[in-house]
């Protein structure tokens, strides 16, 4: 699919502004435990390749509360979040949807009981002015090295996110 995207998406315009920043904070839970999650932040960066495709990379930092043992103490853990991957822009209007594809490593290994999976995000930015937007996504974790071999559904993720695009500027109409 994100191979069809690129042979199909158009060339940035001329003035098209390529590069841009983004701010998140998450909800994240890494694994299937349902008492096991908690909340972070991130900041990753963008860059368009064509009209409808970015290079995308980041980092998020998250603290994570286990579930409690027999004499009902709650450990905290911290969590980082390397990624790497594309975003496929579906439309763009005031409302962009968009498509992400990454590969994302998780620090420490043991936290989560793996440390290398993929990013599925499937979500939406509102460009409220040229340069800046707010969206949401929601992101799957799909494991790539769990102890009992690739899980459909490692754990779920969803962020909120402020863009900012620097050299973005207001089109006449």
């Amino acid at each position: 699919m994100l191979v069809l995207a690129l042979l199909l998406a158009a060339p940035l315009r001329p003035g098209d502004a390529a590069f841009s920043v983004r701010l998140e904070t998450a909800y994240l839970q890494p694994d299937d435990a349902v008492s096991r999650r908690g909340g972070g932040a991130g900041l990753s960066l963008a860059y368009r390749l064509t009209d409808q495709l970015s290079a995308v990379g980041g980092a998020s930092a998250s603290l994570l509360w286990t579930p409690p043992d027999a004499a009902g103490t709650r450990q905290r853990q911290h969590l980082t979040i390397v990624s790497a991957g594309l975003e496929a822009l579906l439309d763009l209007t005031p409302i962009a949807p968009f498509l992400e594809l990454c590969v994302v490593r998780l620090l420490p290994e043991n936290t989560a009981g793996y440390s290398l999976a993929t990013r599925t995000s499937v979500g939406a930015d509102w460009l409220f002015s040229a340069p800046f937007a707010l969206g949401i996504a929601v992101r799957t974790l799909t494991p790539l090295d769990a102890a009992g071999g690739v899980d459909a559904l490692g754990g779920i993720e969803v962020a909120l996110r402020f863009t900012w695009t620097p050299a973005a500027t207001q089109r006449p109409p």
